[in-house]
């Protein structure tokens, strides 16, 4: 824990040496009051937010979610063995017991949210217990009670105020204009406001970084509190929970809206929920399929943009806690990372390959800007990116198959497809409930995989095959051909899918050329006027 807590320490000290150099050189080129104005206001707002939100979001949750807070008594009669675990955090850390709100959901979620330990509110789904034991419900309940008793909402106020006077004080001076008296000025404005900006979208990626390593501190003050196998258990429920619900408007927007708030991400949390489906809950199928997010270079750049750490890291953290309290954890990832015998090297030069690929178009584009006539640099983009769309789309004979088995395959790549057919059928629209939809969810023997589907005539095509075709295809056995790929979910890019009476085609290769096309065409065209 001490690690954690430095990594915050540090974090937070980095964005405040980002902001106090931005506002040392701002001094020197620009009136102070004004920008002291500006910062001030930023500040101001921000701890009015800070003092106030709590009600505000008492309001909202209220109104959108038709949240039931419950007192202390009404909750302890309810749930008794949950409840224990909060009086006990709340007695032994010296404040009262949070005030509890219940939203009559069966996606399973909780988050919290308040001024500090003072006046927190721990907001539960009806899904929580719905899905969980007491155990595992008393894991989760000890998991948000680490974000009060750590004082998570002002660590993350602090955070967002500072990037948020990183971004005023560019917009601030981005907007000076030079002139014959002063022009240098202007320029030191300019360039202070460049690196204001910069600084602001490194602090971005650091203000995410930070709200991850809140996530890795509360989940140790639960493995203190709770066995972490049961908190481990919750994390794959929970997921599972999400991914069987059905959905409706409101379920949507809870999800969504509290996505920073929540025990989980989202998104992370529906992938890994669709690895439970598929495993049947098996700890050891489930184990392997998390490899992917422990060991696949990949996994360290999709975490980038999250503001959870991704499940497999989160389950391989509560293992060691396990191995340091001696307590058992069924959901073993060492054990699975040993039946593996992973090839570290290869996916260290998978992973470069591909980031060079990835990176290709942008490295043309400078390039040629100083080697290459201006009228060569669309084609020179234009170039690149038909490498990728080859390396995207392998012509590999397809592989037989299953999405179990490629679920469980550390190599997977977010921008590598891999030719597979599946056997199956198709079950659903890709968005539940929503008829202009074309893509579709794929059922084979072992699970379910999201199929992206390209029409060859685009987005009007893609209409005309939601309305027209994918009702007609669910729940008749097909053959479906792609390319499998796996970031943060998974997904199946869509080649053709055949049933016994017809044969569908899907066009995803043909539409990645539209661009690269019109970029070299743009060349051409610049070449000829010039001769």
């Amino acid at each position: 824990m001490g690690k954690l807590f430095l990594s915050s320490t540090i974090t937070l000290g980095v964005l405040f040496s980002f902001v106090f150099l931005i506002v040392i050189l701002a001094l020197l080129v620009l009136d102070a009051v004004s920008l002291g104005t500006a910062v001030s206001l930023t500040v101001a707002f921000n701890i009015l937010m800070w003092l106030a939100g709590p009600w505000f979001t008492d309001l909202i949750n209220r109104w959108f979610y038709k949240v039931r807070f419950m007192s202390a008594n009404e909750f302890a009669a309810a749930h008794p063995a949950v409840d224990a675990i909060i009086v006990d955090i709340a007695k032994e850390y010296k404040f009262k017991h949070p005030k509890i709100g219940i939203i009559p959901d069966n996606n399973p979620t909780a988050f919290t949210y308040g001024s500090g330990r003072y006046n927190a509110r721990l907001i539960l789904t009806d899904g929580i217990f719905h899905f969980l034991n007491d155990e595992e419900a008393r894991a989760v309940v000890a998991h948000e009670m680490g974000h009060i008793v750590h004082r998570d909402f002002i660590v993350m106020m602090i955070a967002s105020t500072l990037i948020q006077i990183l971004y005023e004080i560019y917009a601030w001076l981005i907007r000076i204009r030079s002139n014959s008296k002063d022009n240098k000025f202007a320029q030191y404005a300019k360039l202070i406001a460049i690196a204001s900006y910069i600084l602001y979208l490194i602090g971005v990626y650091l203000l995410l970084y930070l709200s991850r390593t809140r996530e890795y501190l509360a989940d140790t003050f639960s493995a203190k509190r709770v066995q972490p196998h049961h908190l481990a258990d919750a994390l794959i429920k929970i997921a599972y929970g999400i991914v069987t619900t059905d959905d409706s408007d409101a379920s949507k927007r809870l999800l969504q809206s509290t996505r920073h708030l929540g025990i989980s991400d989202v998104k992370n949390a529906k992938y890994v929920g669709a690895i439970s489906y598929i495993t049947h809950s098996d700890q050891s199928m489930v184990a392997e399929a998390l490899l992917f997010d422990k060991v696949n270079p990949w996994a360290k750049l999709i975490e980038l943009n999250s503001t959870h750490p991704l499940t497999g890291k989160r389950i391989s953290h509560l293992q060691t806690l396990a191995q340091e309290k001696g307590s058992p954890f069924p959901l073993d990832v060492e054990a699975a990372l040993a039946r593996h015998s992973i090839d570290h090297g290869r996916l260290r030069t998978d992973f470069t390959v591909g980031l060079f690929i990835l990176s290709l178009p942008w490295i043309a584009g400078i390039t040629s800007l100083f080697f290459l006539p201006l009228a060569a640099v669309p084609a020179a983009v234009g170039l690149a990116l038909l490498v990728q769309i080859w390396y995207k789309f392998p012509t590999a004979k397809p592989e037989e198959t299953t999405i179990l088995d490629e679920m469980r395959n550390p190599y997977a790549s977010p921008l590598r497809g891999k030719p597979i057919a599946l056997d199956g059928l198709v079950i659903g629209r890709g968005m539940p409930g929503y008829v202009f939809g074309e893509d579709m969810m794929y059922q084979d023997k072992t699970g379910l995989i999201f199929l992206d589907f390209t029409h060859v005539f685009g987005f009007l095509g893609n209409i005309f095959f939601a309305l027209k075709k994918v009702k007609g295809l669910m729940n008749v056995p097909s053959r479906a051909y792609g390319w499998f790929y796996r970031g943060m979910g998974s997904h199946v890019s869509l080649k053709s899918l055949a049933t016994q009476t017809e044969s569908i085609k899907s066009h995803p290769v043909l539409w990645s050329l539209a661009l690269p096309i019109i970029l070299i065409g743009l060349s051409l065209f610049l070449f000829i006027s010039a001769a």
